[in-house]
């Protein structure tokens, strides 16, 4: 392995870890590999290009304000938003005279990146990412600026962070554009995880509109898709699976009437009773007389031991 060419560069202004790419020191094969990452306080009126790059480049903007421009657009940029440069694709971008910006950057290639981006629908046609914060992301680019030495620990790492750098990336994206109809995965897959979350905790005080988060798109988009593939709403979803599984501890069990409400997430005695009356057209003591099958007692005296066969 030859670490010669492998550059870093810290000064005051600028800091870059450059030339890793080809050098088999960080990558999942062809999945996922760091080419270089860097931070920039830009001179006024500096600038980039035109260039084409053979990698996707990420710049997060810090501080002041800037424009990028490709595909004929161009796009004006200041602190909190990115901006990706697309492999094979030719683009200037330039920091503000009056109020140059700063910037870090990561540069990544492999199928899993392109992956990434076509899920998130970022395109050279749509190519700007605003971000609620960036605290996250220049901690992960510091973190690998400062894992500059050449050894397995710096590798580890380095790899941790672009991971972790994606992962930011979409969930702070995420959370300043709640995901609608361009949402990354099928409709069918966020409805199941729905239906997972409400059976492992309908016990517990659920609000759709935290599960909506907790899934990471609206509570809009999650009714709307999870009424179209269940016939229900959520709401009437978890009363529902809260109900059905009060009916078998009516039945299996000896609980009181307010401990099978308790059991199945209701507060409130009277709020249970009528949401089973409703559902059930008889109120759960009735439910638990007439579903429960009478015990059938042996009269030992009775008993022929010689007939059972061991």
């Amino acid at each position: 392995m030859d670490y010669k060419e492998i550059m870093y560069t810290n000064i005051e202004r600028y800091a870059c870890l450059e030339n890793l790419h080809d050098k088999g020191i960080l990558g999942l094969g062809m999945a996922l590999n760091l080419d270089y990452v860097g931070r920039e306080k830009c001179e006024k009126g500096h600038y980039f290009g035109p260039f084409i790059r053979y990698c996707y480049l990420i710049h997060v903007v810090t501080e002041g304000k800037g424009t990028y421009r490709v595909k004929g657009r161009t796009h004006e940029l200041g602190a909190g938003s990115a901006f990706v440069i697309f492999p094979g694709v030719e683009s200037v971008y330039q920091a503000s005279f009056e109020d140059p910006w700063t910037y870090y950057w990561i540069g990544m290639h492999g199928y899993n990146v392109e992956d990434f981006f076509n899920g998130l629908h970022i395109t050279p046609d749509n190519p700007v990412i605003e971000l609620t914060e960036t605290q996250g992301l220049q901690e992960s680019i510091d973190i690998i600026l400062n894992a500059s030495q050449m050894n397995h620990a710096n590798e580890l790492i380095r790899l941790g962070e672009t991971i972790r750098f994606m992962g930011l990336l979409e969930s702070l994206r995420r959370e300043k554009k709640p995901l609608d109809a361009d949402n990354t995965y099928p409709a069918r897959m966020y409805v199941d995880y729905a239906i997972d979350y409400i059976r492992a905790n309908y016990r517990d005080t659920l609000r759709i509109s935290e599960l909506a988060d907790k899934i990471g798109i609206n509570r809009s988009y999650l009714t709307r898709n999870f009424k179209k593939e269940t016939g229900l709403s959520p709401q009437e979803y978890l009363i529902n699976y809260r109900l059905e599984r009060a009916a078998g501890i009516l039945v299996n069990g000896n609980d009181s009437i307010s401990s099978v409400a308790w059991l199945v997430g209701y507060s409130d005695q009277m709020a249970f009773s009528r949401a089973f009356k409703k559902k059930y057209g008889i109120t759960p003591q009735k439910y638990r007389t007439e579903r429960r099958k009478p015990l059938v007692r042996i009269n030992d005296k009775n008993l022929d031991l010689t007939r059972v066969s061991l």
